[in-house]
């Protein structure tokens, strides 16, 4: 359960606007003394052909060669844009092939305690094709960071939104003790139910004509009592009503969180569970 960072993927563009991601994965990797491993993932832009079959093969490899030799030149400069040092690598690489599975796939083989990737750079394509993040959150069977802006460590404020459900429990113990030596001494831990008001969506466990505001508020504090005893941090319970994921995206910004840890699944399963983003809806438009 308390198991230590050892070691961060970090997915990057290799652009300058994926250095703040590049940047954020660093910090959190520096603050638990873990090592990174940067990872960009290429596709072919075109199609290349060639007079004959044999041809447009040789075209191919050659194209292909000559795309990753040009991205590992671009790696080495953000590493050393963003003065990386060596000893803080356990390694750099550039795979051909859909980003999240390479992303995902690399993480899984190096047995990786934490994945960090980064917003998507246009928003509005990813909206319609689906961006990497939301590819990666769905997916992975590790714990993501997904990065929207800055991140500052150590953590002062972070929302645990929470459903009451057992695997809830789990994802909030695990979430509490991932985060314990990222958080400042003085750091506020709020756990956060939403009472639906119209759908009882993911969290809520029961329409608002049957349940009691006092009777789930105590409810909660128990499954924090609960759950949060190992860690030895002070949480404080939080109730409010709402539709879900606009409950958890006006709290974080109310509050000033500075990160939000959520499960994927809700009542249906915390089969893993992610920093930064309750599901895609919250992914786009968080």
């Amino acid at each position: 359960m308390n198991k230590k960072i050892q070691t961060v993927i970090i997915g990057t563009s290799l652009t300058e606007m994926s250095d703040p991601v590049v940047e954020s994965g660093l910090r959190v990797a520096r603050a638990a003394g873990a090592k990174v491993v940067l990872v960009h993932a290429f596709q072919p832009r075109m199609a290349y052909g060639g007079d004959t079959p044999y041809m447009a093969e040789i075209v191919l490899v050659e194209a292909l060669e000559a795309e990753r030799k040009l991205a590992e030149r671009r790696l080495e400069e953000q590493i050393d844009r963003l003065r990386i040092r060596g000893e803080e690598l356990a390694g750099r690489m550039v795979e051909q092939g859909s980003p999240h599975r390479i992303l995902i796939g690399i993480a899984e083989a190096l047995d990786a305690d934490l994945l960090v990737v980064g917003s998507a750079e246009s928003p509005r394509l990813a909206k319609m094709l689906g961006s990497t993040a939301d590819r990666v959150i769905r997916k992975s069977l590790r714990p993501v960071l997904l990065v929207r802006g800055p991140l500052e460590i150590p953590f002062r404020k972070v929302l645990l939104p929470v459903d009451l459900s057992l695997l809830s429990g789990e994802a909030f113990r695990r979430g509490l003790a991932l985060l314990e030596p990222l958080a400042a001494p003085d750091a506020q831990w709020e756990a956060l139910y939403v009472m639906a008001s119209e759908d009882p969506g993911i969290f809520a466990v029961a329409s608002p004509c049957e349940m009691d505001e006092e009777k789930v508020t105590r409810d909660v504090e128990r499954f924090v009592a609960q759950n949060a005893s190992r860690s030895g941090r002070p949480v404080s319970a939080q109730v409010v009503q709402g539709e879900v994921e606009a409950a958890i995206r006006t709290r974080g910004a109310e509050w000033r969180a500075d990160l939000v840890v959520l499960g994927t699944h809700g009542r249906g399963g915390f089969e893993r569970f992610l920093l930064g983003s309750v599901a895609s809806d919250v992914v786009h438009r968080g």
